[in-house]
């Protein structure tokens, strides 16, 4: 990865993963970011977060959170986990300056639309929230469906498929950032 280039990651609800359980761990440039302090809640986790984002004002607040810090920056890549994902998504969509997007088992989406960079999305076919097949087609630039994977497979230090999501993931900046 360049060393201009940044990594932006965004936690989930539970400030998952570990830093050294991110499928970015390894590469340099990376600033992660809690979900719970970006919508105001440090203190919040799991389902109390989850309530305050999508049925208070917790995701609103994360997004002019990620635009107002990110206003000055160069564009970066993103790389969010869950619900952290949904907020990058939504931050892009209302101008923060992202240069690529990577989503993992950001089931929220689902409701979203196209952003005009390019994005990567993973999610497990077990995870009864994942985005519809035509959703997967049509919205991201590019969907990986995971088998025998469940909705929180990156936290999970011995899942089969982390290695190669986390391969992916460097491969996808690279490609990014060459271009």
């Amino acid at each position: 990865m360049a060393s201009e280039v940044r990594l932006l990651v965004v936690t989930d609800i539970h400030g998952a993963p570990d830093e050294e359980l991110c499928l970015s761990a390894g590469l340099s440039g990376v600033e992660r970011l809690s979900l719970a302090a970006l919508c105001g809640q440090p203190t919040l986790s799991g389902e109390a977060l989850h309530h305050h984002l999508f049925q208070e004002d917790g995701m609103a607040r994360a997004v002019r959170k990620l635009c107002d810090m990110m206003a000055d920056q160069r564009p970066l890549i993103g790389l969010g986990y869950s619900a952290g994902g949904t907020a990058l998504w939504k931050a892009v969509h209302a101008g923060m300056p992202l240069s690529g997007l990577i989503c993992v088992s950001s089931t929220r989406l689902r409701d979203e639309t196209a952003l005009s960079i390019p994005t990567q999305v993973y999610f497990g076919d077990g995870d009864p929230g994942c985005p519809s097949k035509d959703w997967l087609t049509t919205v991201p630039s590019a969907a990986t469906l995971l088998p025998s994977a469940a909705h929180t497979f990156y936290a999970d230090a011995d899942h089969p498929a982390r290695a190669q999501v986390a391969a992916e993931i460097a491969a996808t900046i690279a490609h990014w950032t060459a271009a």
